[in-house]
């Protein structure tokens, strides 16, 4: 039984939803399982050290009004230079 309820990292074989994130886990890359639920993960999202899973959450609380000040910055920039 404790088999069953330990975390294994393994390679996908299909493509899954995150259950950390709700992100997309692709086929061929490394992902945690965990047994008892049936649940698959980004590499270490269990552990709460995920990169993959950081990246999606930052993206999904980016505030809809959002303005991107240095892409505007380098885009006026461009603009002056002509390029």
């Amino acid at each position: 039984m404790a088999y069953r309820s330990s975390i294994r990292t393994i390679t996908a074989r299909f493509t899954g939803k995150c259950a950390c994130c709700g992100g997309e886990v692709k086929a061929g890359s490394i992902a945690d399982y965990y047994p008892a639920k049936q649940q698959i993960a980004h590499y270490q999202a269990f552990s709460g050290n995920s990169a993959q899973c950081y990246g999606v959450l930052r993206d999904k609380q980016r505030d809809p009004g959002f303005v991107d000040l240095d892409a505007m910055y380098e885009d006026s920039c461009a603009d002056i230079c002509g390029r």
